[in-house]
C-alpha cells in the first residue's frame, strides 16, 4: 500500500535549501513518501495568507492526505508544535492560527502537541522545526504511527480567521487576501457577497462590470469576475492587476 500524500505549504521560497532539506527527512524516514508542493512562495511570515492557500486547496487533495505546513513567526518560542485531523486529513505545523484559519467551518477531530523525542531528528534546532519536528512528525505519520504516539493530547489551538468584508455606511469594505502569479488580485468576496450591478471602487478605480471569464474583455481592460477559488477577483485581461491599481496583499476596496 502506498503512503498517503504529504502535501508541503511554507513560505521558504526556493532560493535556499530548506524545503530540500525537509523532503529529505521525510524520504529517510518514509521511503517512497508522495509529496506535493502545494507552494514556497507565500510571503515571508505572513500566516493569513498561508491558511487561505491552504483552505483552497483541501477540496483537492483526498482523504488520509498530510498537509506539512509552515508559516512560523514564532518558530523557537512558546508557541506549539501540532498535529490534528479534520475532515479526513491530518495537518502538521505550528499552532499559530494557521491551521484554525484554514479550516473555519471543518470539525477538528484530534490535536495532538509534539512532545515525543523518539519522533523528531536530535537536538532540534531552535529556528528550523520544519525540518526537525514538522518533516519527521509527517513521515512518520505517512508510515502509518498514529497521531497519539507523537505527543499528548490539547484541548484547544490558537484561533485566527481570514478576514471577512464588513459594512460601513458607504457600503461593504473588503480586502486583497492573494495576489497570484499573473498579478490578479484575489479578494475576500465570496459570490454570495455580489449584488448587480457590481459597483466597486478601489483607490480611484472604479469598476463596473462583473465577467465570467478574462475574454470577455478587451485586451488591458481592468476586470472582476468570481475566480477558480470561489472569491471575486480583479484582474487585467493580458496584464497585470497588481501592477495597474498599486495593490498588495491587504489593499481595501469598498463594494457599494
Amino acid at each position: 500500500m502506498k503512503p498517503p500524500i504529504i502535501t508541503l505549504l511554507t513560505d521558504f521560497g526556493t532560493q535556499d535549501t530548506y524545503v530540500g532539506a525537509m523532503k529529505g527527512v521525510i524520504q529517510g524516514i518514509c521511503p517512497g513518501a508522495r509529496m506535493v508542493d502545494l507552494t514556497h512562495e507565500v510571503p515571508a511570515q505572513a500566516v493569513i495568507a498561508g491558511a487561505f492557500l491552504l483552505k483552497t486547496a483541501l477540496d483537492y487533495l483526498p482523504k488520509g492526505t498530510i498537509h506539512l505546513a509552515v508559516v512560523d513567526p514564532g518558530v523557537g518560542s512558546a508557541r506549539k508544535p501540532v498535529v490534528l485531523k479534520a475532515g479526513g486529513q491530518t495537518f502538521v505545523g505550528p499552532d499559530n492560527g494557521l491551521f484554525t484559519a484554514a479550516l473555519k467551518g471543518r470539525k477538528i477531530a484530534e490535536i495532538i502537541e509534539l512532545t515525543g523525542e523518539k519522533y523528531r531528528l536530535k537536538n532540534p534546532s531552535s529556528t528550523f522545526h520544519g525540518r526537525d519536528i514538522f518533516a519527521p512528525a509527517a513521515a512518520y505519520l505517512a508510515k502509518g504511527v498514529p497521531a497519539a504516539r507523537l505527543g499528548k493530547k490539547l484541548s484547544n489551538l490558537i484561533w485566527r480567521e481570514i478576514p471577512v468584508p464588513f459594512k460601513t455606511p458607504k457600503g461593504l469594505v473588503g480586502q486583497v487576501l492573494w495576489i497570484d502569479h499573473f498579478g490578479n488580485l484575489v479578494t475576500n468576496f465570496e459570490a454570495s457577497h455580489l449584488k448587480k450591478p457590481l459597483r466597486l471602487k478601489m483607490g480611484k478605480t472604479v469598476i463596473l462590470n462583473l465577467h465570467e471569464h478574462y475574454a470577455q474583455a478587451k485586451k488591458g481592460e481592468l476586470i472582476a469576475l468570481i475566480g477558480s477559488f470561489g472569491n471575486l477577483e480583479i484582474s487585467v485581461n493580458g496584464g497585470n492587476a497588481a501592477q495597474r491599481l498599486g495593490a498588495t496583499i491587504g489593499t481595501t476596496f469598498l463594494f457599494f
